[in-house]
């Protein structure tokens, strides 16, 4: 039983193979967020204790043969990226499936962020995934690059037509811990349940 996930950040499950990249996951790795939260150079909410991940841009090709996970996990991932290089993701996700192999993603869904409009500032926070107007000066410059804004939003028929136009098949919507991939008491997190979309498909 082979069992992905993509973007993992320091969010996983017993027997999950975590994909990650970047400067925050390559310090998680080495265990150095800690040391960082302490020095004032991250905010508290970085201390965080990661498992053990594989550095991967998962933009790239990822490093599976065909047809050899049973199981893929990816959550608020892809709206970091632009539409294209998600949807490359999404199409390498589909060759290393197994046939009948599930995918689950999950993805802000900006019908939601607008039904739940409260204030200019909370839907800046949002919609571009972090509070912009903190990150000045020498040392917010310096947060900045550990910060992976959001680049392209969804909403539910937008991800559904995307992941129909790759091929998938069985695209069912699900709600918070609810679907067929296992563990999701432990990957879906509780602070996604109110903004998101939870699409699994098959192969």
């Amino acid at each position: 039983m082979r069992k992905l996930n993509l973007g993992s950040g320091p969010n996983s499950a017993k027997g999950w193979i975590n994909y990650d990249w970047g400067l925050l996951p390559l310090i998680g790795k080495l265990r150095l967020n800690t040391m960082l939260v302490k020095l004032g150079l991250l905010d508290k909410s970085y201390d965080w204790k990661w498992p053990k991940i594989t550095l991967v841009n998962i933009k790239n090709d990822l490093p599976d043969e065909d047809e050899s996970v049973d199981y893929i996990y990816c959550s608020n991932v892809l709206e970091h990226f632009e539409k294209y290089e998600s949807t490359a993701v999404l199409k390498e996700c589909q060759r290393v499936l197994k046939k009948d192999g599930i995918v689950r993603v999950i993805v802000p869904d900006l019908k939601k962020l607008i039904e739940n409009y409260t204030s200019a500032d909370n839907f800046n926070r949002e919609y571009f995934g972090y509070n912009k107007d903190q990150y000045n000066g020498i040392i917010g410059r310096f947060k900045r690059f550990f910060i992976r804004g959001h680049q392209w939003m969804y909403d539910s028929n937008s991800f559904y037509e995307l992941l129909k136009e790759i091929g998938f098949s069985n695209i069912k919507e699900y709600k918070f811990r609810k679907g067929e991939l296992p563990n999701l008491d432990k990957l879906d997190l509780e602070m996604h349940k109110k903004l998101c979309i939870y699409y699994e498909c098959k192969k």
